[in-house]
């Protein structure tokens, strides 16, 4: 059975009072587990395309940095908690960049760009959160949260990359279509108005070059 019935049968067998008490859980609680395999999963599966599945991991991955902030701010963002939140964290952070890759790959480069630029900012957002959670700590506590904050900082460098490569993209797409349509137009007789750096004549002159095109100079 797939795992997503699997996490409704017991979403549905365990009542609503768990699943809304699990969405307040951290690391190490006891619900924590439920919250995300059971809650998070079945909001997932009602992403209706790669790019909304794209903003649901992103929202996700918001949200293990948004417990790491409580837990850094109360000085328990240990060992364990950091296992288990990087573990998830990643997860979701790799398949948002999986998605931006498919995006791609089908030619939808402005969504993949749309998606690459909102995962770096949300998690830039966030994880300056948890940078000044930390920092209030002492030195003993702070040196214990190192770990997690490094792995955090290897991922945002990777977030900004995978946006700029995805920007990049979209850019050299928009001006291969923008070069297609005025390939397009030339070739189809259509009016084309130039600013003065083209030919001679007067303010409103017209002309049809031996393509068909008309020209209208604008001086």
């Amino acid at each position: 059975m797939p795992l997503i019935a699997i996490a409704l049968l017991v979403a549905a067998a365990l009542g609503g009072g768990v699943s809304v008490a699990a969405n307040s859980s951290l690391p190490g609680d006891t619900l924590w587990g439920f919250k995300t395999t059971v809650n998070e999963n079945v909001e997932g599966a009602f992403a209706a395309n790669d790019e909304a599945k794209a903003n649901w991991d992103i929202s996700v991955a918001s949200a293990r940095l948004d417990e790491a902030q409580k837990l850094a701010a109360e000085g328990k963002l240990d060992a364990n908690a950091q296992a288990a939140l990087t573990a998830n964290f990643d997860n979701h952070a790799q398949d948002v960049a999986n998605l931006v890759a498919k995006l791609e790959a089908k030619g939808n480069t402005t969504a993949a760009a749309a998606v690459a630029t909102r995962f770096q900012a949300t998690l830039a957002q966030h994880a300056s959160a948890v940078v000044e959670a930390s920092a209030h700590q002492n030195a003993d506590t702070q040196a214990k949260m190192a770990p997690f904050l490094t792995s955090v900082r290897g991922t945002l460098d990777a977030a900004a990359n995978l946006s700029a490569h995805a920007s990049a993209n979209a850019s050299t797409n928009d001006d291969s279509n923008a070069s297609s349509s005025d390939e397009g137009a030339k070739a189809s007789g259509a009016l084309r108005i130039n600013t003065g750096a083209e030919g001679e004549g007067s303010s409103d002159s017209a002309s049809t070059s031996d393509s068909g095109t008309v020209k209208v100079n604008i001086y």
